[in-house]
């Protein structure tokens, strides 16, 4: 039912874009029916014939494995991130106790009369 399903989905499609190019090249209405027929049938048999041939040389098999061992290698690197983020936690968890004394010290704003003025030659 899938095969039946996706390949009239891909034939209507087909038959719309004939019908719109038809329709948009001025052609007799007879003439865009007929196209839009033709390629309804063609690609919906070529749809079809496509699914059936890559269900029986196996290779819908083969993506599922991909796709599972893709799957079984992002949770592998799902739980290494996890790791190392709540490993970075720590470490700035620890860091932040032994900076929260210094932040105090030492630090100035930045006030605008203790910049430098360039003078630049245009002024001139």
């Amino acid at each position: 039912m899938f095969k039946l399903g996706v390949a009239l989905v891909f034939a209507a499609i087909a038959a719309l874009t004939a019908i719109v190019a038809g329709l948009l090249s001025d052609a007799r209405v007879q003439i865009v029916l007929g196209r839009a027929f033709c390629s309804f049938i063609v690609s919906g048999l070529i749809v079809y014939l496509g699914i059936t041939l890559f269900d029986r040389l196996g290779y819908a098999s083969i993506i599922h494995d991909m796709e599972e061992s893709l799957k079984k290698s992002d949770d592998e690197e799902d739980e290494a991130v996890d790791d190392e983020i709540s490993a970075n936690e720590e470490e700035q968890a620890v860091t932040e106790e032994g900076t929260e004394a210094e932040a105090g010290d030492g630090f100035v704003p930045l006030q605008a009369d203790a910049l430098r003025h360039v003078a630049s030659e245009q002024g001139e």
